[in-house]
Parts: C-alpha cells; sequence; structure tokens
C-alpha cells in the first residue's frame, strides 16, 4: 500500500538547457527573493509570487503584529492588505529553495472511480510550461525550448540528501500546503526553520510543489544562485523529454478498504 502522502514521481519543468544541467547533477537553489521579485518586475505569477514567505494574514489591530515588531524590529516587513496585513520576515528572502512537481498517492487516488487493475492518466496543467520556460516553438533541438524532466524519488532525495550533508548544511524538505491561505487569518509561527515558506495560497495549487531549503547558506544578490553538485542522474531515473508537452500514466491496482480498515 502507498501512502496519500508519499511521493510517487517528481517532474521539473523548464527550458531544456537548464533540464540537460539538472540532469547532470547541477541542483540549482534560487531563493524566495527572485520570486518575489519576477512577480514584481514582470507580473509573471506562476514563476513569481508577490506573497512568498509571509508567515501570518492578521487584522490591522491584532497585538501579535506588535509582538513582532518588537521581536524582529527591521527584519520585519509589513504588506498592507485592506482591513488586513501580511507579515514577513526579510531575511527569509534569501533562503536557498530549490522546488519541483510532486504526484503523490492522494494524486493518484484523484482519478479513480473504481477499484482494481487501470491505467491512471494524470494531465498537467498548461501553467506548467507556459509559466515556467520560454514561449520558442517545440523543438527537440532548441535548448530554449520547453522540457520535462522525469524524476524517480527516492534515488533523487538519497542523492540530493547525500550531497547536503557532505557539504554541512541543514535541510527541510516537505510539500506545500495550500490549505492554511484559504483562512481569512493566519498565523505561522517565524522560527529558523521558515516553515512559512512550506505554505504558499491555493491559486498555485495546480504546481502541486514540493521544495528543499538549505540552511546555513545564504543567498546574497537575488538573481544569483547556488549549485549543488549531487552527481548525474542515471537514464532510468530521470528520462529527459525535451521539445513536447507531455502526460504520463500509471498503472495501478486499487482496492477498496472494508470501512473499519479506514
Amino acid at each position: 500500500m502507498v501512502p496519500e502522502e508519499n511521493s510517487l514521481i517528481l517532474f521539473k519543468f523548464g527550458a531544456t538547457k537548464w533540464m540537460k544541467a539538472l540532469k547532470d547533477g547541477k541542483v540549482s537553489f534560487s531563493c524566495p527573493g527572485q520570486y518575489i521579485n519576477i512577480a514584481k518586475k514582470t507580473g509573471n505569477s506562476e514563476q513569481g509570487d508577490l506573497y512568498e514567505g509571509v508567515f501570518a494574514r492578521l487584522k490591522k489591530t491584532d497585538p501579535r503584529i506588535e509582538q513582532c515588531g518588537r521581536k524582529f524590529g527591521d527584519d520585519l516587513e509589513v504588506l498592507p492588505d485592506g482591513e488586513y496585513v501580511l507579515l514577513r520576515r526579510k531575511s527569509t528572502y534569501s533562503v536557498p529553495t530549490f522546488c519541483f512537481y510532486s504526484f503523490r498517492g492522494l494524486d493518484l487516488l484523484q482519478n479513480v472511480t473504481r477499484p482494481g487493475l487501470q491505467r491512471v492518466r494524470h494531465d498537467f496543467d498548461e501553467r506548467m510550461y507556459s509559466g515556467f520556460s520560454s514561449n520558442a516553438a517545440l523543438n527537440a533541438h532548441s535548448d530554449d525550448a520547453p522540457a520535462t524532466l522525469i524524476i524517480q524519488a527516492r534515488p533523487f532525495y538519497e542523492q540530493i540528501m547525500k550531497a547536503i550533508h557532505r557539504e554541512g548544511f541543514g535541510a527541510e524538505l516537505s510539500h506545500i500546503n495550500y490549505k492554511l491561505f484559504e483562512n481569512e487569518e493566519f498565523y505561522i509561527e517565524p522560527t529558523d526553520q521558515r516553515k512559512e515558506l512550506f505554505y504558499k495560497f491555493p491559486k498555485y495549487r495546480y504546481q502541486k510543489e514540493a521544495r528543499i531549503l538549505l540552511h546555513g547558506l545564504r543567498i546574497k544578490k537575488f538573481d544569483e544562485r547556488y549549485t549543488l553538485n549531487i552527481g548525474p542522474l542515471p537514464d532510468e531515473d530521470a528520462p529527459l523529454v525535451a521539445g513536447i508537452k507531455m502526460y504520463f500514466e500509471i498503472t495501478a491496482d486499487i482496492e477498496e478498504l472494508d470501512s473499519d480498515e479506514v
């Protein structure tokens, strides 16, 4: 039995040249500051996010705003939002972050209507291509054409965590929670683990995102990146599909649980 929360397979979308680099073992960490700047400067709200890293949305009269001001001082950023404010730590802008698309057991079950052995198809939202790669004409020989790297979850996790430990970094890995920000008010206790970077607004739910944060390193300029070399990803664990948009199918044997097993 596969737990619903477990990743079955991972995907990374982008220009062919960057997906080739990842397949060669060059894992490129960006930072929230870059995503915020992309949204501000280009209006691309798929790859960019104006509210990346916020840890609270509170009414202007909420005493926790003043408490955070005393605790974080100049590091606290207060973003007006009508009767509310959003809170974010400026230091969160520079946390190295690597994101990917994670297809989980719960995603598999969304397209299942009956028990038994069956093929289950999954189609990616069009925005995964239009928002994360060039609009160049689809061409398998173009380095700017959209491409998808299909990554086996367990081997990739073991490979990247080995490299992170080798470099002496701490790391946080989790799926994005899209539900909390549905509430008019929310508050995530801000700690050194930067858990707020695992929450986003529901409009991004189609990205099915998981991410890795590095602790012990900061990206000083938001348009720069940190590259972690983890070694090449074998063809059997990470095939590259270049120049086309794709869907995938999984063969699954679905069993219906008895009520006392649920």
